[in-house]
């Protein structure tokens, strides 16, 4: 497949990878249990749009999406799915949510109020999902008060509570002490809420690491991120399942030259060369989402050999040591990430260069670098 050739920077997506991620997370959690596949920030940048249709396709039911402007992206191209907005609404979008059949991520009685005085304008009833904090301390009603909360909300006519939500903050961690407590503080809300008669058909709180590492934890709908796109939220689940990473970082070289010992490389003059070598120029930078913290860390695949990455990361080029390499052109394929010659890095490697994560790594990837779907 080739790039696009105005510019020589490329994602290659490997939708069957996707489709592959959905089938084992399915094998994993059985039929009854549905999934919701969160494709925020253009799915975590492999395209929005290509990975929820391959996505739905392939078995899962929900998309979930960080604000309303992303919602209403998707909603034009999957008129019927349902899609929930992870984030906390706010005053203004309740109109552009009934509008357009959207589930909102409900976590005040303002917001839900403004929900249902719009729902009965436009003649009808929207489903919420609450979000209830367990210890994310992110958004969300206290664990602790959800039960008021819940009653208030219950009452109000025009909307229905359909889901009740909650965020693991450690669930990638090996010791799952604070996951099961944020579990068992969520299942108490479930139970205390049942007792009142407050029945809710959807509860989910599982993303990645607890779908993998803490079963009890399934409930009704599960909500995978990373590990769809075939990225691992910690190095111990690879044990527990078989992915495949669907997203692979390409350019090509273009401009290569000798370098003697002395001159130095890029800004700051940080990289002095110390024995004659060839440098190649890469067309991408920290404007397309390569982070200047890989200055002078890190390598690329080029003829399946590992080139480093020397000298500042500049807006719109690096450049690499290919003086160890035989035969290296002008116009050669060089991976970031990806697989070349039996050699594979990770997005977990290069995020591990510069003390990041790998979500950072695939979602900072910028509109310059184009998509090429196989």
């Amino acid at each position: 497949m080739q790039s696009d050739t105005l510019f020589k920077t490329w994602a290659e997506i490997d939708l069957e990878a996707i489709r592959y991620n959905i089938g084992q997370i399915r094998k994993l959690i059985g039929d009854r249990v549905k999934i919701l596949v969160s494709v925020k920030a253009d799915a975590y940048g492999h395209g929005v749009v290509a990975v929820s249709r391959t996505a739905l396709a392939a078995g899962a039911e929900w998309l979930g999406v960080s604000h309303v402007k992303e919602a209403l992206e998707l909603r034009a191209f999957f008129p019927k799915v349902p899609i929930l907005i992870l984030s906390s609404g706010m005053r203004g979008h309740s109109r552009h949510i009934i509008r357009n059949n959207l589930t909102p991520m409900v976590c005040s009685v303002e917001i839900a109020r403004d929900l249902a005085r719009t729902a009965l304008e436009f003649g009808t009833r929207t489903d919420i999902h609450i979000m209830l904090d367990t210890g994310m301390g992110r958004i969300g009603v206290w664990h602790e008060n959800c039960l008021p909360f819940l009653e208030e909300v219950s009452r109000i006519q025009g909307i229905r509570i359909e889901g009740l939500a909650s965020h693991f903050a450690a669930a990638d961690d090996p010791d799952n002490s604070f996951t099961l407590h944020q579990l068992q503080c969520f299942l108490k809300v479930v139970e205390d809420a049942r007792k009142q008669g407050i029945d809710i058909p959807i509860k989910h709180i599982a993303n990645s690491g607890a779908l993998l590492g803490m079963k009890e934890s399934r409930l009704d709908m599960v909500r995978p991120g990373i590990m769809l796109y075939g990225v691992y939220p910690a190095p111990h689940y690879r044990k527990i399942i078989e992915l495949k990473p669907a997203l692979s970082l390409k350019t090509r070289i273009a401009y290569l030259k000798t370098v003697g010992p002395g001159r130095t490389i890029s800004y700051g003059r940080t990289y002095t060369v110390k024995s004659k070598t060839r440098v190649a120029t890469l067309p991408i930078g920290y404007g397309d989402g390569f982070s200047r913290a890989h200055s002078g860390r890190g390598e690329v695949l080029i003829r399946g050999k590992r080139a480093p990455i020397i000298g500042i990361v500049t807006m719109d080029q690096i450049m690499v040591d290919v003086g160890k390499i035989d035969g290296v052109s002008v116009e050669d394929e060089a991976v970031l990430i990806g697989e070349q010659g039996g050699d594979r890095i990770t997005a977990e490697e290069v995020a591990g260069r510069i003390g990041t994560i790998s979500y950072e790594v695939l979602s900072q990837l910028g509109k310059r670098v184009s998509r090429v779907y196989l």
